[in-house]
Order: structure tokens, then sequence, then C-alpha cells
């Protein structure tokens, strides 16, 4: 993956459905915008670029602060929250009277536009912005279609499913993001912060009905620290039984158990898996999920953590079948542990892979992937065997004018995103190939210096590299380190049937 040295980035929407635009008194910028510009090579070399012919999409589910009507993004900036329903009835994507609000305190999604702006030089004449509502599976693949049907050259989504797909790059949202790649809108997604919070594993299980976690310290369970009181984690577990449509049905289900150190169940999840066919009723679900929420968790000392679970309910599992096993917490920054005198997050999950972290649509084939260079940045590589993610940000902090800073790979996808609509406003005929190649040139210029990462360059890199991402013909470049980590990864896997005896390979080796 190549790494660059600063981050921010944006969508274009067309105009339409239930449109607003915004105006006003001026709100927070992001101070750090001319040192941004600086180490990603924007500025000075593109400092008078015309951007007002581009159009980018934010997608996300919240845009708090514009109803505010200060000038945090350009005069004709567009937010849809609520789609036409003549619209609504001509793509047929979802029930007709089914809609779903923004969240109304998160601007997570104005911060992701603000950050592409800036980043773009925050001239007023462009980009052109659209700000669609993507608040779940069925308004997220309504603000696809509202893209495609705006023509808009770039889609930034900062956020990932945690469902949805078995993390091949298919599934029913991954379906969606078939459409606009084909349509030649350019998608930049962040990687998630899904990173050392994910086990992957082969659903092998024992006599008695429950699986065998491969690698972990104790194959019954998972263990995952909790050091705060009063703390909200949550356990999703999913297996790699979607279908490419949405509520298509499973005939495979398990359970999701968590205990404490003691064995006390302190929560559960059993819902019953259907197959398609009729409505899910009470405790049943057309979905390979089971999830349980542990609100106001007493925290427990180191060597009392609690374990994680899973029970097979059905016999039809096979050595294909693959689970995966995230914990998330609401309180996660890292704290001065009193017993080392270290830094550490309050909630660990001890048998974490550390690898196999994306969620789509991170996941696709066609997308671009951002993350950045943190501990909780995911991880590929994907189920189908393609390193993710395509690029890396070393420093994806965003210091705005009222004091506030963020971080984090949203941040580092938006910077992206921003030089992505630099680029298209001066080459017009760029396409995410031309990215993927600038990206591997990038790559093949760094010296690598640990297993994951390109070191960053110690001066800026020109946006177009002395080759050009537009030149004809193939660039004669060497295998890239991260063609090379792929490979080497495929290698590593010829040993599996040693390993993890009886599991199948299921890695194929990318492309490049």
């Amino acid at each position: 993956m190549s790494r660059l040295s600063s981050l921010l980035l944006v969508l274009p929407l067309g105009l339409g459905y239930g449109a607003t635009c915004f105006a006003g008194a001026a709100g927070a910028k992001l101070a750090n915008a001319e040192e941004v510009r600086r180490d990603l090579g924007l500025s000075p070399a593109y400092s008078n670029v015309a951007l007002r012919n581009v159009k980018i999409a934010i997608l996300d589910a919240g845009f708090a602060g514009l109803e505010g009507k200060k000038e945090y993004l350009p005069a004709d900036t567009v937010l849809v929250e609520h789609y036409d329903p003549a619209f609504i009835a001509r793509t047929g994507i979802g029930e007709a009277n089914f809609s779903k609000p923004l969240l109304p305190n998160d601007p997570h999604g104005r911060l992701m536009a603000q950050i592409v702006w800036a980043t773009t030089g925050s001239s007023p004449d462009g980009p052109h912005f659209f700000l669609l509502n993507a608040n779940g599976p069925t308004m997220f693949r309504r603000a696809v279609r509202y893209a495609i049907e705006q023509r808009v050259d770039v889609i930034l989504f900062s956020g990932t499913f945690e469902g949805a797909g078995n993390y091949d790059g298919r599934g029913p949202i991954n379906a969606a993001v078939d459409d606009a790649t084909r349509a030649g809108i350019i998608w930049v997604n962040a990687a998630g912060n899904t990173g050392k919070a994910v086990f992957n594993g082969p659903v092998i299980l024992g006599a008695d009905g429950y699986v065998r976690f491969v690698g972990a310290a104790d194959s019954s369970a998972l263990r995952f620290t909790n050091r705060f009181d009063e703390n909200t984690v949550t356990i999703t577990l999913t297996w790699n039984d979607y279908r490419d449509t949405e509520d298509a049905g499973t005939n495979k289900d398990l359970d999701l158990i968590v205990e404490d150190a003691h064995g006390k169940v302190v929560g559960s999840s059993t819902l019953k898996q259907i197959s398609a066919g009729r409505d899910a009723g009470i405790n049943e679900t057309t979905n390979p999920r089971e999830r349980v929420v542990l609100a106001d968790l007493p925290g427990a000392k180191p060597g009392q953590e609690y374990r994680i679970r899973v029970k097979a309910n059905t016999a039809n599992f096979t050595l294909s079948d693959r689970l995966r096993v995230l914990v998330t917490a609401q309180r996660d920054a890292t704290f001065l542990d009193p017993d080392t005198g270290k830094q550490t997050q309050p909630v660990v999950l001890l048998d974490a892979s550390g690898s196999g972290e994306i969620y789509p649509p991170a996941d696709h084939a066609s997308v671009l992937t951002i993350g950045d260079s943190s501990r909780s940045s995911a991880q590929g590589p994907t189920a189908d065997g393609r390193m993710k993610p395509d690029v890396v940000v070393a420093n994806s902090t965003a210091r705005f004018s009222n004091g506030d800073e963020t971080a984090g790979n949203s941040n580092s996808a938006a910077y992206f995103a921003g030089v992505v609509c630099t680029l298209k406003a001066t080459q017009p005929r760029l396409n995410a190939d031309h990215l993927r190649a600038w990206a591997r040139y990038l790559d093949s210029q760094a010296a690598t210096s640990d297993a994951r990462y390109p070191v960053a360059p110690t001066r800026p890199i020109p946006l177009v590299a002395p080759a050009s991402p537009l030149t004809d013909g193939p660039l004669p470049l060497p295998l890239s380190p991260n063609q090379l980590r792929a490979m080497k990864f495929a290698e590593g896997l010829k040993d599996d049937a040693r390993r993890q005896p009886g599991l199948p390979p299921l890695i194929v080796i990318s492309g490049p």
C-alpha cells in the first residue's frame, strides 16, 4: 500500500429531490489547511486550480451544524436528507413509505466535507458538494443511486457496515458500489477503525456444539478486557453466509454468549436464523449476524477478563465456513494504566487476529480504501486475498479554528478525496485505475521499514509523479512492496493444512 504524508476529502452529488442550499455567517474552518496542502504537494503547485466543474458526494449519517447557516462549505452545497417519493418509486429502492432521518447531533459528514473543501483550497466556486443521507443500508443505496443520476465525479464514504457481506468485495452493499464504479465514479472509502478489534477464524465445532477458536489462548473462548465501570461494549458476530441480495436468508445458525471470568452469562444473542421466503418474526433474522450490547458493564482487573463463546444450532457448517467477531466500546480513549504506568485502551480483544479487519464497502475491489498509521486503522487482507488499505495517510490530524481537533482514517479518506478532486479538475479523464497506478508508483519509490507500511518520504511527493497517472500504456514498474507482501502472504498459506488441519486454502493472489 502507498503511504502519504497528509489527509482530507469529500464527494459530489447532483441537485434534486428535496435538496437544500446553505449560506450565512462564518463557521469554524480547518486551521491547518495550508500545512496539509503543503504536505500533500498541493501547494503551491495546485494553488489556482478551477474546481467549479467537479462534483463530489459525501455519504454519511450526520451533517449537524449546517442548519445554523454558517459558511462551512460553498454556498451552492446541497443537502439531501429525505429522498423524493417519485425518486423512490422510480428506483424501487426500499419500501415507498420508509425513510430514516439523519442523526440529529452528529456532524461527522459535515466535517468530512469541510476537510475536503479545505484540501482543495476552499474556493467558493467549487468543488460542488452534495451531502447525502446514507443512514442505514436502504438510505445508503438511495444515496448511491442519487449520486449516479447527478453524475458526480467522486464519492466519499467514511464509514463501513459490520454486516452485509463476506468481506470479499461482494454482498448487497457492494452491489450498490458496483453501480457507482461502473458509472465511472471514483469511490474513496475509509478503512474503518476496527484495527486490533477483530477475530477471524474457521467455524470448527467441538463435541459440545461450541466453536473452537483456532489461534486463541483458550480455544473455547475469546477474551476481552474492560477497565472502566459503566462502559458500554458491543460484540458483533457474523459469518460468511451473506448473499448478493439483501435479506436473502441463511439456514446456518450461530448464537453469541458473553460470560464473566467465573462463567456467569452477562449477555447473549440467540436469534434464530431463517431462510428467505417469509418475514422474520420475533427473535428471528434472515441475516448471519448476532449482536450483544453490554450497557454499564463493570470493569474487571487483569486476569479477570470477559469471555466470548459461540454455539452452533445447526449441523450444516463446513470447512469453508468462517466467522468474524468484532468488539467495540463506547469509551475507548486510551488512559494511563495505574498497574503498568503505560497508556492503554480500556477495552482490548486479547485474541484479536491482527488482520482481516476490513468491512464493506472498504473491501470492494474498485474502491480506493484509505487508512492511517494509528493502531485502530483496519488492516486487510480481504477474504479473497487482496491487500487493503490501498493508501495510508501518515498524519490524519485535522485542527479547526474553534479549537476542536480530530484524527483517524475518516480524516485520511477526506484528505485523499480532496487530492482526487484537485487532480480531477486538472485532468478530467482521471479514473480510479490511474490513481492506483499513481499509488503503485509511490509505493515502488518508498523503502519499506516494517511489514505493514512503506516509510513516508522525506520530501513532498508531487501529485503527478514522474510517471503521470495518465501515461499511455503500462507503467514500467517493478513489483511493488504491496504486491510482494501479497505474494509472501499467499506463500505462507501453503502450510494451512498443518496449522489448521482440514482448512482449505481460501486466499488467491490479486492482480496489480
